[in-house]
């Protein structure tokens, strides 16, 4: 409440303001912020034209008043009683104002819902097409959604089967290589060739018992086909 009583008008505004009374100057705050449709505080702390026309009326009239004074010399009687006349003048000023205000402000919400109607419809109908758009580009994409997933599951079983092969080339290659290890192996110096050595005498032979330790952890045929050095000790 206070903040509506204690006018904070903007430095924009200094050259009315120094021109008026402190009773003027609360007078037209309490009309901007106090009236059927006020303006916020913000607004009437800010550079607003309602603001504007309001302080120009207030210094035009109170020139004006002035102006009257001076021009002929009056008692202090008349002084008083021009005084009260004054005020009720300014009374009934600030009663019809407040009702063109009021009038004035009918018309320009009535402007505004009216404004905010046409366009409502406006962007509801642009909102409508938008959305019937939408719907024909995504169901025209669909058939060729439907055969671009078809082909990618297509080339996903190729690729699978194709790597089923390339494990099975693997595997025979690795059991070529064994078998022609072997047989190298059984022309070396060691005549039981399923023992493993205390050394080997290349890394391909270490290599290839390091693969034989590595089976024999879930094949039961390579653990009986060969004696392992850490399995011959337990």
């Amino acid at each position: 409440m206070t903040g509506i009583l204690t006018p904070s008008f903007h430095v924009y505004y200094s050259k009315q303001l120094n021109q008026l009374p402190r009773s003027i100057k609360i007078d037209t705050w309490r009309r901007l912020t106090s009236r059927k449709h006020p303006l916020l505080i913000e607004q009437a702390s800010s550079i607003h034209p309602e603001v504007e026309d309001l302080l120009n009326k207030a210094v035009g009239n109170y020139i004006k008043q002035k102006e009257r004074q001076k021009m002929k010399p009056i008692t202090s009687d008349c002084e008083t009683s021009l005084r009260q006349e004054n005020e009720e003048l300014c009374i009934s000023k600030q009663v019809l104002e407040k009702k063109i205000e009021e009038l004035l402000e009918l018309q320009e919400q009535y402007t505004s819902r009216e404004v905010a109607m046409t366009r409502s419809l406006e962007e509801s109908g642009g909102k409508v097409t938008q959305l019937s758009d939408s719907v024909a580009f995504f169901k025209s994409i669909i058939p060729d959604t439907k055969k671009a997933i078809a082909s990618a599951e297509k080339s996903i079983d190729l690729l699978e089967n194709r790597c089923r092969r390339l494990e099975d080339v693997i595997s025979a290659k690795d059991r070529k290589i064994i078998a022609l290890v072997d047989q190298i192996l059984s022309y070396t110096k060691y005549s039981d060739v399923t023992t493993e050595p205390e050394t080997y005498s290349s890394n391909c032979e270490r290599d290839l018992w390091a693969k034989r330790h590595r089976e024999s952890e879930y094949d039961l045929e390579v653990q009986k086909k060969y004696t392992f050095r850490d399995l011959a000790g337990k």
